[in-house]
C-alpha cells in the first residue's frame, strides 16, 4: 500500500534521527510504495560491484570497484525545510478558490513549490 506523502522531489528536508540525524539535504527521489526517499549527500553507502560485460546494455557495462551511492531513508524520518524561513516545518494543505490544493508552510504560510507531476 502507497503512503501518502507531503515531500516531493526537489524539496529540501532535514534528517530527525539516525546516524545522519540533524543534515539537511535535497531530495532525489520519493518511492510512495515502500515509504522511502533518496536525499542528495545524505546516508551514503558503498557498494561493491563486479565489472559489467561491454557487450550486454549500456548499465552493466559499467566498472567494477566500489561505488558509493545514496541508500533511501524512511519518510517518518525527514521533515520538510521551509524555503523562506528556512526552519523545519510541518506542510498544510490549502484550497484555493478555485478549488485547487496547494502546500502551505505551516510556521509562515509561504506557498511550498509545487510538483511538475501535478500540473
Amino acid at each position: 500500500m502507497a503512503v501518502k506523502t507531503n515531500i516531493i522531489k526537489g524539496d529540501t528536508v532535514l534528517v530527525r534521527r539516525g546516524k545522519e540525524k540533524g543534515k539537511r539535504g535535497t531530495v532525489k527521489a520519493v518511492n510512495a510504495l515502500s515509504g522511502t526517499a533518496t536525499v542528495e549527500g545524505i546516508n551514503v553507502v558503498k557498494r561493491h560491484t563486479k565489472q559489467g560485460t561491454k557487450a550486454g546494455n549500456m548499465a552493466s557495462a559499467q566498472t567494477g570497484g566500489i561505488i558509493e551511492k545514496e541508500s533511501p531513508l524512511p519518510l517518518s524520518a525527514l521533515q520538510y525545510v521551509c524555503e523562506k524561513c528556512k526552519a523545519p516545518t510541518r506542510l498544510r494543505r490549502t484550497r484555493t478558490a478555485d478549488g485547487d490544493l496547494h502546500r502551505v508552510c505551516a510556521r509562515c504560510g509561504e506557498p511550498a513549490r509545487e510538483s511538475a507531476k501535478g500540473a
